[in-house]
C-alpha cells in the first residue's frame, strides 16, 4: 500500500501548494510555530505550519500515517536518522513524501521565517517522540491526536 499512497500523497500537497492564498491562512508567531489544519478531502489531512527562526518539530513520526511535505516560503533543514545522521536542505519548492514510521526531526535554521504545508494518508492519530542519542533513536513517548495537539 505505502508504494501507491507515497506518491499519490505527493501529487496531493503538489496540487494544493500552488493556491495561492495559503500563506494568509496560518498566524505566524515571532518565537514559536504555529499551525493550522486545514480541510481536507476523505483520508488526506493537510496542515499548514509557519516556522519562526530557530524553530522545530524535534524527532517524530507519524504513527501509521504516510506523510508528505513542500516549503512553500523560507527554508526547512530535516534530519533523518538510517544508521548515521543526514541533513537535508528544503528550498521553496523542495520537500519529501514518506512511509508511515519515518522518523525526522524538521528545523528552521535560518534567521527567516518559513511557511511549509503538509499532508498525511490517513489521517494523523499518533506520533510518535525521540531523543537522538547519536548513534539510535530513542522513543520517548506517543502523542495521540485531540489530546497532545
Amino acid at each position: 500500500m505505502t508504494s501507491i499512497v507515497v506518491p499519490t500523497l505527493w501529487q496531493s500537497l503538489r496540487a494544493r501548494a500552488l493556491d495561492p492564498a495559503l500563506p494568509e491562512l496560518v498566524e505566524p508567531h515571532e518565537s514559536e510555530r504555529t499551525w493550522t489544519r486545514l480541510p481536507s478531502p476523505a483520508g488526506l489531512e493537510f496542515w499548514l505550519i509557519a516556522w519562526p527562526p530557530g524553530a522545530g518539530t524535534n524527532w517524530h513520526d507519524h504513527g501509521p500515517a504516510a506523510g508528505a511535505f513542500t516549503v512553500l516560503s523560507g527554508s526547512l533543514v530535516e534530519h533523518t536518522f538510517n544508521g548515521g545522521l543526514q541533513l537535508v536542505d528544503h528550498r521553496v519548492g523542495d520537500g519529501r513524501a514518506f512511509p508511515a514510521g519515518y522518523a525526522h526531526n524538521v528545523r528552521n535554521e535560518s534567521g527567516r521565517p518559513a511557511l511549509s504545508l503538509h499532508a498525511y494518508a490517513p489521517r494523523l492519530t499518533t506520533m510518535t517522540r525521540f531523543r537522538f542519542l547519536g548513534d539510535r533513536l530513542e522513543v520517548l513517548g506517543v502523542e495521540k491526536a485531540g489530546e497532545e495537539w
